[in-house]
């Protein structure tokens, strides 16, 4: 079975996987799947979850921060602000980032600070279900 390149690219650093057989990326429209021999496209991302099945049967999972995808028919390059894979992921502190970002919404302190919050919980949440998604997984 053909498999493909995911090369994640963020300020702070470079993941590579080799031999991936599948993607699923959250976008604005919805979930996108990507197998080898797609179709030459650009995504946008969201602040999200990707899934990624290599080519041994293996299921990873990464909290993206959003930006673009780039993908050919043998590989798939993201330009995203953060990404975490599923294990590096401290839950703990991830559900208290979740906990101040909710009561800075509440309080509304201006556009900024709600922008802010707002994309700080998207964040949370997304390491949170990163993380959860890994414990859900066979073997995981």
């Amino acid at each position: 079975m053909r498999t493909m390149t995911l090369d994640i690219l963020t300020p702070e650093r470079r993941i590579t996987v080799e031999g991936v057989r599948s993607l699923i990326l959250e976008c604005p429209d919805g979930k996108r799947g990507v197998l080898p021999g797609h179709a030459p496209a650009i995504f946008e991302l969201l602040i999200g979850v990707l899934y990624c099945k290599t080519e041994d049967g293996e299921e990873r999972f990464f909290a993206l921060g959003g930006g673009v995808a780039e993908v050919t028919q043998e590989k798939v390059t993201l330009l995203v602000h953060s990404a975490e894979e599923a294990h590096e992921i401290d839950v703990a502190r991830a559900q208290e980032a979740a906990r101040r970002a909710e009561r800075r919404l509440k309080e509304r302190r201006g556009e900024v600070d709600f922008a802010r919050a707002q994309a700080a919980l998207l964040r949370s949440l997304a390491r949170l279900r990163a993380a959860s998604s890994l414990k859900r997984s066979p073997g995981g």
